[in-house]
């Protein structure tokens, strides 16, 4: 008999995704320090709210709770993720998937010819995820993480040919 995977029985998290705003960055802190050893600062989750490059959305439940958060900027044919992170009680509930959705959709109706992201080659979970939609590895940056970890650069790419 086959054994199911934990995260098809856990159930799905009814949540909306909404633009980043001011009163979001507190509950994002908090979730940024849980989830990443290397956590942004408060002001560069603030200088998101003035970029006009950023994208930035924010999962909500159904209390309007910060259950999840993507950052990504839109240059060009690029559209690059560059922070996107779930709460821990909620990981495995179709949140992260939710936000790849969100930025992989816009690339797409937006013409956008890939998908860039950089991610630890230790962080096998998020890995996992990218590898799932697609994206393939086409280099890494050497010493990228403050710990001296390299980043491991991904891309999806959304015209054939590429």
């Amino acid at each position: 008999m086959a054994t199911r995977d934990r995260s098809e029985s856990r159930p799905r998290a009814r949540v909306t995704l909404v633009p980043l705003a001011a009163e979001h960055i507190p509950e994002i802190m908090v979730i940024e320090r849980s989830c990443f050893a290397d956590p942004w600062v408060r002001q560069a989750f603030e200088r998101e709210l003035v970029n006009d490059f950023s994208r930035s959305k924010v999962a909500l439940d159904a209390e309007k709770r910060v259950v999840g958060y993507l950052v990504y900027w839109v240059a060009g044919p690029e559209f690059h993720i560059l922070n996107i992170a779930v709460r821990s009680d909620m990981k495995n509930m179709g949140i992260g998937q939710l936000l790849m959705n969100q930025v992989i959709g816009d690339a797409h109706d937006e013409d956008g010819d890939f998908v860039a992201l950089e991610v630890r080659p230790s962080n096998t979970p998020a890995r996992n995820l990218y590898l799932r939609y697609g994206f393939v590895t086409v280099g890494f940056r050497p010493g990228y993480y403050k710990d001296g970890e390299s980043a491991e650069v991904m891309l999806l790419h959304l015209r054939n040919g590429q």
